[in-house]
């Protein structure tokens, strides 16, 4: 199983009665986001499922991501995605997929900063708007995971 994560695109500052669930990306973030979704392609990643958090420009970002991809299905967005979520609820709902899956996963900080953490077993401290990590997962119970590479701007192997 192979499984994306990104953190959403730079996001405008709350300006109306939605506050941070309505918070929609900003022109750099949409660029970011598209970047990012152009990067993944270039690798060949081609999602069997495509999950976000439900807040806009998670989903945004997702919806820009996949444009750039070889994906058929729809974005599911997840209330596990929150950025206060915890990673263990992802990780049991990878047990539900197949094991040949691909998954991205658009969030949040701090959760994806602690997703990341919990797949490599080792402190990751930051995790840039736009940024992806992607895994090869080894083992669900417990999760365990090996990083392929990351993309912040640039890939780093």
């Amino acid at each position: 199983m192979l499984l994306t994560l990104v953190r959403h695109g730079d996001a405008e500052s709350s300006t109306n009665d939605l506050r941070d669930i309505g918070r929609c990306l900003s022109i750099e973030g949409r660029a970011e986001a598209s970047a990012t979704g152009q990067a993944l392609a270039s690798r060949a990643v081609a999602p069997s499922h495509a999950w976000s958090s439900p807040l806009v420009r998670a989903v945004q970002t997702a919806e820009l991501i996949v444009a750039a991809l070889d994906f058929g299905g729809v974005i599911e967005a997840r209330d596990d995605l929150f950025p206060d979520s915890r990673p263990p609820s992802l990780f049991n709902a990878l047990a539900e997929l197949p094991a040949d899956a691909d998954l991205l996963v658009v969030g949040h900080m701090p959760y994806m900063a602690a997703a990341a953490s919990a797949l490599l077993d080792s402190h990751v401290g930051g995790f840039a708007t736009g940024a992806a990590f992607r895994f090869e997962i080894r083992g669900l119970s417990p999760t365990r995971a090996a990083l392929k590479w990351r993309w912040q701007g640039r890939f780093v192997d």
